[in-house]
């Protein structure tokens, strides 16, 4: 008994500690990083940082969207959706969506993509809902307000908007315990301003969480303006809290005198008459409400106040029923769709990494390989060196793949450069070629078999495909082997007329 006694107080002990809530808005924003919103986080990251940089292209933000295969499923089927595809061209690759939609509408999707698949994982699902609503409603009224005013980044505007009150979202959806106790502190003290409680309870208001958040994976200059308050010296913050203004009105009706207010304010900024804007609100309300059904969000779509005479019927929000393989499966009519979207590619005069990038896509996701690569010569053709890869276990690929060219080197790379010929390693049917089967090579390939083939422009090798199923342990086979070098050589193709023209 004492013993089982000593064991009951050390564990009450240690409790508290286990349990024990974060200390001030650090705390919290460490603990939204690391245990709550990770995933979102790292994409939040990867994505700002493309963006942000003045050598980005959209070859590189396709790159980031296509090492998650959930995104890209998602991305993919909003993109083909009525609201941003009314045309309904077919999309079919990462590639191809920045190119028809624009570099910061993907960018917009994917991180819209991302708030929703986090906080639909967390509890207190009426707050989150609800915050969802009203976030999403705001955005599609401060993007048509930037639209309006001819701005240079709509979509930004958007963004900045929807993550406005991204810590109310994230506190509700994570905060565990301590949300059950502002939720309880926010009954008992009705009528009362919301940041007071927050304030009183917390340390600090759910604004100054989402402008830590902001800051700590770098979500945008625009969303920390609005959050601090400069709507007077930035008129794109100015739309953001416009935005926000709007959609809490709405809340209490589209008839009430604050609406009408706001319209008339609007009126006045947009430089357009009263009833177009009662007009542009209205509408805008009732796309806010398919857009976040679109984005998964069907309760938050639900939610969102749309005037009486525009409700309809809603879009259907099934993408989180989107099933994505661990691994790709061969998939001929996206292949066909694909080697479609490759053809295209070239009225826009896209750069030689962007054919290089999509036929890898076409290898990866339409041929279903575990792992892609392209591999280019280094200028004095003595090596050849990894570039990109797409894949489970890509960055290991990515370290590994590095071997010396030089001319009459026995290497089985240099063959491939020599013969410009596809090869298939690990068929069976060509001793020679397993010969060169190197321990470098087996280090890169993991003891698989593979596929590799030149990348060729007017005669002269450049580089190497490569591809594996490694990871899943599949086996390969001749259609997927005749598909490769198909790709391989629809992309030889098009770089020849990039080249020449």
């Amino acid at each position: 008994m004492e013993k089982d006694e000593a064991i009951e107080a050390a564990l009450a002990d240690r409790a508290p500690h286990r349990r024990a809530e974060p200390v001030g808005l650090s705390g919290w924003v460490h603990k939204l990083g690391e245990s709550g919103m990770p995933v979102f986080a790292h994409t939040a990251r990867d994505i700002s940082l493309v963006s942000d940089s003045s050598n980005s292209s959209a070859a590189e933000l396709a790159r980031v969207v296509l090492q998650d295969a959930a995104m890209t499923a998602k991305l993919l089927r909003v993109a083909n959706s009525p609201i941003f595809n009314p045309m309904g061209r077919t999309i079919s690759t990462v590639s191809r969506a920045v190119v028809v939609l624009g570099f910061q509408e993907v960018r917009s999707i994917c991180l819209s993509i991302a708030v929703v698949e986090s906080m639909l994982r967390g509890k207190q699902k009426q707050h989150v809902s609800e915050e969802m609503a009203r976030s999403f409603h705001a955005a599609v009224q401060a993007r048509s307000f930037a639209r309006k005013r001819r701005d240079r980044s709509p979509e930004e505007v958007f963004i900045a908007t929807l993550l406005f009150r991204l810590g109310d979202m994230a506190f509700w959806a994570f905060a565990g315990e301590a949300a059950e106790k502002m939720d309880a502190a926010v009954q008992q003290r009705p009528g009362e301003a919301a940041e007071q409680v927050q304030q009183d309870v917390l340390g600090f208001r759910f604004r100054d969480l989402t402008l830590g958040l902001s800051r700590e994976w770098k979500l945008g200059a625009l969303l920390e303006q609005a959050l601090e308050g400069k709507t007077d010296r930035n008129p794109r913050a100015g739309n953001v809290a416009l935005g926000y203004e709007l959609a809490l009105a709405a809340e209490q009706g589209w008839e009430t005198p604050e609406v009408g207010r706001l319209v008339e304010r609007l009126a006045e900024n947009l430089y357009l008459p009263v009833e177009e804007v009662e007009q542009l609100v209205q509408a805008n309300a009732e796309e806010a409400a398919n857009t976040a059904a679109f984005y998964g969000a069907d309760r938050a779509g639900e939610l969102i106040p749309v005037p009486g005479e525009r409700r309809g019927t809603r879009a259907a929000g099934d993408i989180d029923t989107v099933e994505v393989p661990v691994f790709p499966q061969p998939d001929p009519v996206l292949q066909l769709g694909i080697l479609r979207e490759l053809s295209a590619l070239m009225d826009s005069r896209p750069d030689f990494n962007s054919v290089l990038e999509m036929v890898l896509e076409g290898m990866y996701r339409g041929v279903g390989m575990d792992r892609t690569l392209f591999a280019l010569r280094t200028p004095d053709h003595r090596m050849l060196v990894a570039r990109y890869a797409l894949g489970s276990g890509n960055e290991q690929l990515l370290g590994r793949f590095r071997f010396e060219t030089v001319e009459g080197e026995t290497s089985l790379f240099a063959r491939v450069i020599e013969s410009k010929q596809a090869v298939w390693v690990g068929a069976g049917d060509n001793p020679e070629i397993e010969q060169l089967v190197t321990p470098p090579v087996q280090e890169v390939s993991q003891g698989a078999g593979f596929f590799v083939t030149p990348i060729e422009i007017h005669g002269k090798v450049i580089g190497v495909f490569y591809a594996d199923r490694q990871p899943s342990g599949r086996p390969l086979d001749e259609d997927s082997y005749t598909a490769f070098r198909h790709f391989a050589q629809q992309g030889n193709l098009a770089l020849a007329y990039l080249s020449s023209s």
